[in-house]
């Protein structure tokens, strides 16, 4: 079935220029020849005009479906700079961002999701959940959970690769005893049941590259909170063999939880232990010795997200997209490579 992009390609004109004629859009300017050349172009396509016609209908809304809490968004810094650089490039583009519905909502309560002009979801929702979710609204962007199938647009931050890289750092200023500290992967579905699993992208990357390497495998895994950061470094602690000379931590905060540990164990971060971490908060150029830290702009993250639900909306483009976006390790002096 012809796209608005191969109507566009037909005519030799942009798709927002497809779009805006189709809906006879009256601050458009533009010649009768081009205008020719477009609906000529959608007779020879048997492109469906109707569609778009459907597309217009809806609001120029945004319904944002979470996996965490408000509260949690609002304590965790990531995700508060995910929302924030949401609702700046919302407020930017006019469009309205006022639908935010929790898993843990009652399912009967998105009812009204089809009138939307999108969807965007954030966190790892499973793959039955989303493949409903088109079934109200097809037109879905999924953010940082790169392993959804259904065809969806996905946005996320390169994990994977910034994990690569510094255990690679880690190897290269000798270190073989290399632990990593993270928390669970949670599946979520519709219903709001929680699924806790070791499918975490960091985690999964840890393993296969210490598994590549033909090097020990030790980690520890729980609640994404600081207390849960030192709880898991006692256990290692108190596992009695040789402690680890490198930590790589899923988080900042878990970082946090993970000094208070070795500090009142009289262990010396950076010196003895190297640690790594993601998320470059704020706290992390306080903490001392100071933490690197990979800086993730989430902020943007959330703002592309919005602009491409403003592609749908707008029914530029069929297609969909996959972002991955860059990060940068920051270093400090809790691990500085050599």
């Amino acid at each position: 079935m012809a796209g608005i992009r191969d109507v566009a390609r037909r005519a030799g004109v942009s798709a927002t220029t497809v779009s805006r004629v189709l809906n006879n859009d009256t601050t458009l300017s533009v010649g009768n020849k081009t205008k020719e050349k477009i609906y000529q172009a959608v007779q020879e396509l048997n492109y469906d005009i109707s569609k778009r016609k459907y597309v217009k209908k809806r609001y120029p809304s945004i319904g944002v479906i979470a996996t965490i809490s408000r509260q949690s968004e609002i304590d965790d810094p990531y995700f508060s700079d995910l929302r924030s650089g949401m609702e700046e490039e919302a407020r930017r583009l006019h469009l309205g961002m006022n639908r935010v519905y929790n898993l843990s909502d009652n399912p009967k309560a998105w009812h009204d999701l089809d009138k939307l002009g999108a969807i965007i979801v954030i966190g790892t929702v499973d793959e039955k959940s989303v493949q409903k979710l088109k079934e109200q609204n097809s037109q879905v962007i999924i953010v940082d959970n790169p392993d959804i199938q259904t065809e969806a647009d996905l946005v996320y931050a390169d994990f994977e690769r910034m994990t690569k890289y510094i255990l690679r750092l880690f190897v290269e200023a000798g270190h073989r005893d290399i632990a990593y500290i993270g928390g669970y992967n949670i599946d979520i579905d519709e219903k709001g049941t929680k699924s806790f699993n070791e499918n975490e992208k960091r985690l999964r990357t840890y393993r296969q590259f210490m598994q590549e390497q033909g090097l020990n495998i030790r980690y520890k895994l729980g609640n994404w909170e600081p207390l849960e950061g030192k709880r898991m470094t006692d256990e290692l602690l108190a596992e009695g063999k040789n402690f680890p000379t490198a930590l790589l931590v899923g988080s900042d905060p878990l970082s946090v939880g993970v000094y208070r540990s070795l500090q009142t164990a009289e262990r010396k971060v950076g010196s003895e232990v190297a640690i790594a971490s993601f998320d470059d908060i704020e706290i992390a150029e306080f903490l001392t010795p100071n933490l690197t830290t990979v800086a993730i702009n989430a902020s943007e993250i959330g703002r592309v997200a919005v602009r491409l639900a403003k592609e749908r909306i707008d029914h530029i483009r069929d297609e969909p997209v996959v972002m991955t976006f860059p990060s940068k390790l920051i270093v400090r002096e809790s691990f500085i490579p050599s």
